[in-house]
């Protein structure tokens, strides 16, 4: 009985590691948006306009989409959240905001006023600046 005990016992201890470790594999885990495949290439402007002339349109074409953008930095923000950039439109007043993951060892000054940018990201809609999130540069 003992016996019987202690196999069942380490039955239920091996099954239990392998599904922890096979449930917190990395290779199991999602991509970021780096590793996925971009869904579209598009210019600052050309996306900020799509959203002023038709933003129902513009969701459904842009939100929740891998979307390569570049454009001018127009403003370099730096919060507790992570650095923001603000790329260039035609608007002087609003652009394409592009927020970058608050990571260990990320250089936060990297980023100038000028400067052209290539960066995939994840479109989360617009409110006065086109939302961009989990930025990474190309």
């Amino acid at each position: 009985m003992k016996k019987l005990l202690l196999f069942v016992f380490l039955l239920v201890l091996v099954v239990g590691a392998f599904l922890f470790f096979r449930g917190n594999s990395v290779s199991g885990s999602p991509a970021t948006v780096g590793e996925q495949d971009t869904d579209i290439k598009v210019e600052a402007a050309q996306l900020f306009a799509e959203f002023i002339q038709d933003e129902t349109g513009a969701n459904e074409k842009y939100l929740n989409k891998i979307t390569e953008v570049t454009g001018v930095v127009s403003t370099v923000q730096k919060g507790q959240g992570g650095t923001s950039v603000v790329l260039r439109t035609n608007d002087p007043a609003h652009g394409v905001r592009c927020r970058f993951d608050q990571k260990p060892g990320r250089e936060e000054n990297k980023y100038k006023v000028g400067q052209t940018l290539r960066l995939k990201c994840i479109c989360s809609g617009y409110v006065q600046d086109v939302e961009m999130v989990q930025c990474v540069e190309r």
